[in-house]
């Protein structure tokens, strides 16, 4: 017993003689190399380094013998003096750091079957390693083993591409655990690794100016919030020139579309080269910049004409399909401005015309499209509907109008009728003891009348042939108050008796002839009614040979009426004109189409 026992101390002492017991001191000119090796294998760019946050519990399974057991144990001894932020312990269970030791079917043969390990964004939570070692191996030799998996879990080795060192000789990069030794690398590693100033450490001894530094550190995350400031604040702006009627979304004018197509690209543009690095580009001249711009504003040019081109096809289409349209060409022409403009600044910059056309792109543009494409469709969708509501507010006004105009034109008509129904009443209550039979016509023409005006109390716009009818029967009325005493006539165009004029037009210029012309007359009245076209427009007039007219011959209810009719019903396209000379007439001239009311 005493023999192996001494012999388990030997073993010790030496294992700790050339392991972790040496001297800790590095020399000044090594220090570079080291910080070196682990900025390319430990913590490369844009990345964290993999390291326990909290205390390593190492648990064995499988087939360890005792004095295994007691090797693992010295050896955790030994690395716990390098660290400084967590402890690490030996454990029976709940381990983080699990090493399972399995039967090798070849006993001369070490395999290595499988690694486990659970770890987020720098923070190693837990490991696994589960390999074999042959039986007819040295205690020595399956030292090295146990000794290469304690070091290499502490951290992990990450890809680098750009990352050169000029160490060959450490745990962390050599993958056979028979060919590893512990080296002042390693040890530098893990101390500065486990320090708790570790990242302050790195930033103290990193060879560069403090942008470079925040550069490698979060590279990737200042370009990512760079490039969405500047494309949000592009957008913004566009927003801007949205607000205050710069563009329109509603435009179809070649020249127009180009030049809001311009404007609404460079205000994106701008903003997304001015959150760009342009140290790469800092050896341009400004003479290729210039041909730079300029091929760029053609290819803007040419693109934005093919694009106008083809929405302005379905710009007269529904709005589904507007929308469908503008997700396959947006993302299009983004595209294809991507990779042209990729062509264009090679050929600038090369000089020559051998560049290989390339149809991939980036992901930040693949982000880009996909984010235009999104806006553009959401901002005309919201667009085209607020065109909607506007157009269906502007139909539902004019129903509005079409209604108040209705009311109007029927508190007319009701103003008119009995203003009539006065003055006939008193003609028949005239003729009554005077004059029996002529009563009884004058009553029946009046129930004529009315007759018309009820059944006709709907329509705003009547035949020339049925208004000139309640003309007749209005002057068939006078005709039996006054006999002998009155003539009229009416002549017609026939082309034109099935034209629609307003109802209601003809009798109160009758009336007008009646009251203010030949009631006022010792000689025989005459009234003369005549409806005519030329060119475009109607002419109804009225004939009579009363006293002549006045400088402003609107008397009489009648008359005034007509003028708010003829407002209402044509705006300004009607007018009504009067003249004493050669012959005393007042006349209406209409569009020979009237306006829908």
């Amino acid at each position: 017993m005493r023999p192996r026992f001494l012999l388990l101390l030997l073993h010790l002492f030496v294992y700790s003689t050339n392991s972790f017991c040496q001297s800790d001191k590095i020399k000044p000119c090594m220090e570079y190399s080291y910080w070196n090796f682990l900025r390319a294998k430990i913590l490369p760019q844009n990345s964290y380094a993999y390291r326990y946050e909290k205390d390593i519990k190492v648990q064995l399974k499988g087939n360890f013998t005792h004095l295994d057991s007691l090797y693992i144990k010295k050896n955790i001894q030994e690395i716990g003096l390098l660290l400084k932020t967590v402890n690490i312990q030996l454990v029976d269970s709940l381990g983080n750091l699990t090493l399972t030791l399995v039967n090798s079917k070849d006993s001369g043969e070490t395999l290595i079957h499988n690694f486990y390990g659970l770890r987020t964004k720098g923070t190693i939570r837990s490991q696994e390693y589960k390999f074999a070692l042959g039986s007819l191996m040295s205690q020595e030799e399956r030292n090295t083993y146990f000794r290469y998996y304690l070091v290499k879990s502490l951290s992990e080795k990450q890809h680098n591409p750009r990352g050169n060192s000029e160490i060959a000789c450490s745990v962390f990069q050599e993958e056979d655990p028979m060919k590893s030794e512990i080296t002042e690398v390693d040890k530098f590693i893990i101390r500065k690794l486990y320090s708790p100033d570790f990242y302050d450490q790195f930033k103290a001894n990193f060879h560069g100016s403090l942008m470079d530094y925040y550069n490698y550190r979060f590279g990737d995350n200042i370009k990512f919030i760079s490039n969405t400031l500047g494309l949000v604040l592009g957008f913004i702006l566009l927003l801007l020139l949205l607000k205050f009627r710069i563009i329109s979304t509603e435009t179809t004018n070649w020249w127009s579309y180009i030049k809001q197509g311009f404007l609404t690209i460079h205000c994106i543009l701008i903003f997304y080269l001015l959150s760009q690095s342009f140290a790469t580009y800092s050896w341009l001249t400004l003479f290729m910049c210039f041909k730079i711009i300029n091929a760029t504003e053609l290819l803007l040019l040419v693109l934005l004409s093919s694009l106008h081109f083809i929405e302005n096809i379905v710009s007269n289409k529904k709005i589904t399909i507007r929308l469908i349209a503008q997700t396959i060409t947006t993302p299009l022409f983004i595209y294809l401005f991507f990779i042209s403009y990729k062509y264009i600044f090679a050929q600038v910059v090369t000089g020559r015309f051998k560049y290989i056309w390339s149809w991939e792109v980036e992901f930040e543009q693949i982000i880009i499209i996909i984010s235009a494409v999104c806006i553009r469709l959401i901002f005309n969708f919201v667009n085209f509907k607020n065109i909607q509501e506007i157009r269906v507010r502007d139909i539902e006004l004019s129903q509005l109008k079409l209604l108040k105009t209705k009311a109007e034109l029927q508190a007319l008509h009701s103003r008119i009728n009995p203003h009539f129904l006065y003055n006939s009443l008193n003609s028949i209550a005239a003729l009554a003891y005077i004059n029996p039979s002529k009563t009884e016509q004058m009553a029946l023409a009046l129930s004529d009348f009315f007759r018309y005006a009820i059944n006709h109390k709907d329509q705003d716009m009547i035949e020339v042939d049925k208004e000139v009818d309640i003309a007749r029967t209005y002057l068939q009325i006078e005709k039996a108050r006054f006999g002998d005493d009155l003539e009229f006539t009416i002549e017609i165009d026939n082309s034109i008796q099935t034209t629609l004029i307003p109802r209601f037009l003809i009798q109160p210029l009758i009336e007008n002839a009646v009251k203010h012309g030949v009631s006022v007359i010792q000689e025989k009245g005459i009234i003369k009614l005549e409806i005519s076209k030329k060119e475009e427009h109607l002419f109804v007039k009225v004939f009579d040979n009363g006293p002549d007219f006045p400088d402003m011959p609107i008397s009489g209810y009648g008359l005034q009426s007509l003028y708010e009719k003829l407002e209402l019903l044509y705006g300004e396209s009607a007018k009504i004109s009067w003249a004493n000379q050669p012959n005393k007439n007042i006349c209406i001239r209409l569009p020979f189409t009237p306006k829908s009311v």
